[in-house]
Parts: structure tokens; C-alpha cells; sequence
């Protein structure tokens, strides 16, 4: 959802033709189409900066962007320097809750494409 309306904002010529959220997914997750850098970085598995080449996971924390505060100061705590506040300079105001974007055509999609990731990194979908 994010990478649908940033690619819609930054790089509108690239969004020509795909005008929903379910054509703009069938095309970014379609195989067949050839890369294209910053268009396709937030289609590769985060699991793959986690993991060795068995498949094990090799960290020891694994934070969440939905908690980033929170797993940012269990970070610190861990490694011995004071906490902080982040900030948030970017907050999408344009957008809510993401399940009202997806079918289950979609969501089978992205449960397929990013099982290892959901799987990994608990997540539920």
C-alpha cells in the first residue's frame, strides 16, 4: 500500500494504466516484467538480511516498524546507549487502515510472494 501511493506521488509516469490498487499490484508482483530499480526494491524479501544460507535466522532482535519506538529503545538498552526520540517526518495522511485495500485475490498474492517474511517476521496477514 505504501509503495502504491509513494510510486503514485514520486513517479506518476510509471503509474499510467494503473489506476487502482489491484492492477498496480498484479503489475508490480508479475514475474515476467522486467526490474526496475527503486520500483521494485519494496518487492524483495526483508528475510533475506536476516537469514544464512540455510534458511536460519542469525539476529538476535528483529524490530518492527509498527512498534519502531518501542524496538528502537529495546535496541539501545541491549547494546548500552541511552534511548531517543525518533522522529516522524514523513506521516502519511492520505491513506487508512491497509486491509481496505485488498481482495482476497490480492491478499493471497502478497501472502505468497512475502510468506517467508510473514512467517519470520511474525507478522499476520
Amino acid at each position: 500500500v505504501s509503495s502504491f501511493h509513494h510510486i503514485r506521488r514520486e513517479r506518476p509516469h510509471v503509474m499510467q494504466g494503473k489506476d487502482d490498487f489491484e492492477t498496480f499490484l498484479k503489475w508490480k508482483l508479475d514475474s515476467e516484467r522486467e526490474y526496475q530499480y527503486h520500483i521494485d526494491t519494496s518487492i524483495e524479501l526483508q528475510s533475506d538480511y536476516l537469514i544464512d544460507l540455510h534458511g536460519n535466522v542469525v539476529v538476535d532482535f528483529i524490530g518492527h516498524y509498527e512498534t519502531l519506538q518501542d524496538d528502537f529503545n529495546e535496541a539501545c538498552r541491549h547494546i548500552g546507549i541511552k534511548p531517543f526520540d525518533l522522529p516522524h517526518k514523513r506521516k502519511a495522511k492520505d491513506r487508512g487502515d491497509y486491509r481496505k485495500y485488498y481482495n482476497d485475490e490480492t491478499a493471497e498474492m502478497v501472502a505468497t510472494h512475502f510468506k517467508r517474511d510473514i512467517d519470520i517476521l511474525s507478522y499476520d496477514f
